[in-house]
């Protein structure tokens, strides 16, 4: 079996997204220079979770989202849950945001130099690892997102 080619991120990014895109069984659509897909992480029964794949100041910015906006008497513990997640875990990256809507979307963010070299092998491990850590991020934020607001929570630790 031969070796794979590895291939570079700045010029090479959208065959990889589109083969691993193949490999799950999933199509893509472009809009405005990015990719999206739909993707179900873990296999057919896991969650459902937009993929958006687009590139900016020198990274190819992979950010992953289950669509849930953040009503604002969740977004404060919400953003807390983020930081938290952020400061322990550091990648994928929790972020708040979209300009799409005046409500923030929580989404999981991985940002790859555009000068790095990979194979479709390594490019869909990359993309396939991201989803599971998204999966775990968006669970983790939004459950302590409504724990964290919960009055009844609070009353009962005074």
């Amino acid at each position: 079996m031969p070796a794979e080619h590895a291939v570079e991120l700045r010029d090479g990014w959208e065959p990889l997204v589109r083969a691993w895109a193949r490999r799950i069984g999933e199509p893509v659509a472009s809009e405005d220079g990015a990719l999206y897909l739909e993707a179900r992480a873990g296999g057919p029964t896991g969650p459902r979770l937009t993929v958006d794949i687009s590139r900016a100041a020198g990274s190819l910015v992979v950010a992953v989202t289950d669509g849930t906006l953040i009503s604002p008497d969740r977004l404060a513990p919400t953003a807390a849950a983020a930081t938290a997640w952020n400061s322990r875990e550091v990648t994928p990256t929790a972020i708040l945001g979209d300009i799409r809507s005046e409500a923030p979307l929580l989404s999981a963010v991985l940002a790859l130099p555009l000068a790095s070299h990979l194979t479709a092998t390594g490019f869909a491990s990359t993309l396939d690892s991201l989803l599971e850590a998204a999966v775990r991020l968006l669970r983790e934020c939004h459950d302590l997102g409504f724990v964290l607001r919960s009055t009844d929570d609070l009353a009962t630790r005074e």
